[in-house]
């Protein structure tokens, strides 16, 4: 199941990074409707079944996490919804990892409801991974880069997770479609060249950061691709054979759904690897040692 896989993949990557693993098991009690009435109406059931068989299902999949696990691993077991209770236990969390079905019949609908909450919702960074990913030590590094403080922040993180012999490919696409946006604005072509010197100096920045906070580390090899083209296509193809690809939250916005930026959701329904969504003010020793 594509909670498994979450799992194993959590599992897979704890090491030197995390100190404690937790399992997390949401329950609820149904709703039962009764025919015929106007509105539904609650029926009084014995929910302890319910809880047992949570309790039982936490404890089988702590285990099995356990076989493997270089860190110890908790069994948790809350009472709610799968979202509320997972973005509940996120805040106390330094990475919330969660499973997505994978691609049903619709595109749209490749993430589930859950996984799409938490990586709109949660807190901190939130991996997903899809059921028909590869579930394998994260070596080869994608990170989405638009010179937005979201993508620095993902930068920032990507640098703390990725282990010293990782790759790090940074990835700006500098969009060439012609966007009439006002009869004083025109496309120039030395608007480009701005472009990749602005990239080049932000990522140089991150990673004077990072050398400065950690100036006895080894950091992972970074290189930095700047590419014409369509953002959704261009990331989506350099992060097919990714082991991770990473980008950033938008970090605020009215609607929830305008939280993730309309090429980060779209990256999240369709690219099939895992990935990491990193809300902006994520503290970069967060990714240092996830739990």
């Amino acid at each position: 199941s594509c909670a498994r896989d979450a799992l194993d993949w959590a599992t897979n990557h704890v090491a030197d990074r995390g100190d404690v693993l937790h399992v997390v098991t949401a329950w609820q009690t149904p709703l039962n409707g009764s025919p015929g009435l106007a509105a539904p109406m609650a029926v009084p059931i014995d929910d302890s079944t319910l809880a047992d068989a949570a309790a039982t299902t936490a404890e089988q999949e702590a285990k099995h996490a356990a076989d493997s696990s270089p860190v110890p691993v908790h069994a948790v077991v809350a009472h709610g919804s799968a979202s509320p209770a997972l973005l509940e236990a996120g805040k106390e969390a330094q990475l919330l990892v969660v499973g997505s079905r994978g691609r049903g019949g619709f595109g749209r609908l490749l993430l589930g409801s859950t996984s799409t909450q938490c990586a709109t919702h949660a807190p901190v960074p939130t991996a997903i991974i899809p059921q028909e990913a590869p579930v394998r030590p994260a070596q080869r590094l994608v990170v989405a880069f638009d010179g937005s403080d979201n993508s620095m922040t993902a930068l920032q993180w990507a640098l703390g997770f990725a282990h010293a012999d990782a790759v790090i490919d940074c990835v700006m696409v500098w969009d060439v479609t012609p966007i009439v946006v006002g009869a004083d604005q025109f496309f120039f072509p030395e608007a480009s060249d701005l472009a990749r010197e602005r990239f080049d100096h932000l990522v140089q920045q991150v990673l004077d950061r990072a050398r400065g906070d950690q100036p006895d580390a080894e950091l992972a090899t970074v290189h930095r691709h700047f590419v014409e083209g369509r953002p959704r296509t261009e990331l989506s193809r350099v992060a097919d054979d990714a082991d991770l690809l990473v980008m950033g939250a938008r970090g605020h916005g009215a609607i929830g759904s305008a939280i993730l930026g309309s090429v980060s959701t779209w990256l999240l329904h369709q690219v099939e690897r895992p990935m990491v969504v990193v809300p902006h003010g994520v503290d970069a020793e967060v990714a240092q040692s996830p739990g």
